[in-house]
């Protein structure tokens, strides 16, 4: 099943199962199994199945591919176009 808390906002998104999103989405579509941190925004996105996106992230006109992790307090704005996000940071640092 996919998580919403209270403070949750979306506009014109579709989710799938198995997400859990604590931030705001707008017009974005998040595949199967992704997580969305606190006082996150999601907004003219795709974010690809088992995506974990920390708190603070600014995602904007981008394409997150499948198993990335956005660390908390990073911003990711496709300018003039979309960017694909390819970050090789790990889940769970050391």
């Amino acid at each position: 099943s996919t998580l919403f808390p209270y403070t949750t906002l979306f506009r014109s998104s579709l989710i799938a199962s198995g997400c859990i999103i604590n931030s705001k989405v707008e017009h974005s579509v998040l595949f199967k199994n992704v997580f969305v941190g606190n006082n996150s925004v999601i907004k003219n996105s795709i974010i690809l199945p088992n995506v974990y996106i920390g708190d603070n992230v600014r995602v904007e006109n981008c394409i997150v591919e499948t198993h990335e992790t956005l660390m908390s307090d990073t911003e990711y704005i496709g300018e003039n176009g979309v960017k694909i996000v390819v970050e090789s940071k790990s889940r769970y640092g050391i």
